[in-house]
């Protein structure tokens, strides 16, 4: 559903966002954005940006300017996040193109952040719906107790590059879908089961396609809730097919998905599509 999508500016607001992420990541010791922090950003070249329903703010983005491992500056998308009865309704991607449109307009090409691997409504969101692609997995970058969501895992991530101003991100923009691609390479995960119970029978880390698929859970936070280790296991075996083909040249650089909706009550299998770059 389309909403209100504003620049942020009013110490109260800052407050707000805090409150938001609080709700968000189950923060309960005091954790979240410094207000006055949010505060500088927003005047001096980063983005706090607010989802509004009425006078209620369901969600933000914030950002801040830095290098890419090139040097060039980039603005790092530090945080998002959108109050649960509101997720699925478009909200997340309304964010992120308002934080793109202040981007161009400040002659910056690329937006980088980080996301969970296994988050399948993220990966579709980041990867197909806005064009970007994830070439860089991280280890545990935020520990094994980062909020109530991720407690009892480590914190590996993908970061997200977003090239704001590519072919491929012109045109998700202006509304066209993306060509499928790789929607027939091999699946280096053999995986059973259905949906909270699916798990990962074996691992192929020597596919040599030029694309390949690597299958993630359709709910993570379920299976975590009902079966802590079953959790585990998809974090570790994805963990090595993401870090060997990685190591290989490969990239993400799109996210598919085979029936169902998202959701604990639906099974559908969501892939990841590997593309091997040239050299």
């Amino acid at each position: 559903m389309p909403v209100p999508i504003r620049n942020l500016t009013k110490y109260d607001e800052f407050l707000q966002v805090r409150e938001v992420q609080q709700q968000v990541w189950g923060f309960i010791g005091g954790e979240g954005l410094y207000p006055p922090m949010l505060n500088t950003a927003a005047q001096y070249g980063g983005t706090v940006i607010g989802a509004f329903d009425g006078d209620k703010m369901i969600g933000f983005i914030f950002g801040f300017l830095g290098r890419h491992t090139d040097g060039q500056i980039k603005l790092c998308s530090q945080t998002m996040g959108v109050l649960a009865e509101y997720r699925n309704q478009g909200v997340a991607a309304q964010l992120k193109w308002a934080q793109r449109e202040r981007m161009l307009a400040d002659g910056v090409d690329l937006i980088t952040w980080t996301y969970d691997p296994l988050d399948a409504p993220n990966a579709r969101l980041n990867l197909h719906t806005l064009g970007g692609v994830a070439r860089t997995y991280q280890r545990n970058i935020y520990g094994e107790r980062f909020s109530a969501l991720g407690t009892g895992l480590p914190s590996d991530r993908f970061t997200a590059e977003w090239w704001i101003r590519s072919d491929r991100v012109n045109r998700t923009a202006a509304g066209q879908p993306l060509e499928p691609i790789g929607l027939g390479s091999p699946i280096a995960n053999v995986c059973t089961g259905s949906s909270g119970d699916r798990q990962i029978e074996s691992i192929d880390l020597d596919l040599d396609a030029p694309a390949v698929r690597i299958e993630i859970p359709n709910d993570l936070q379920s299976i975590k809730k009902a079966n802590l280790s079953l959790a585990m296991d998809w974090r570790l075996k994805t963990r090595d097919l993401f870090e060997a083909y990685v190591a290989r040249g490969y990239e993400a650089v799109d996210f598919a998905r085979a029936g169902g909706i998202w959701g604990p009550t639906r099974a559908s299998h969501n892939w990841y599509i590997l593309m091997r770059q040239q050299a």
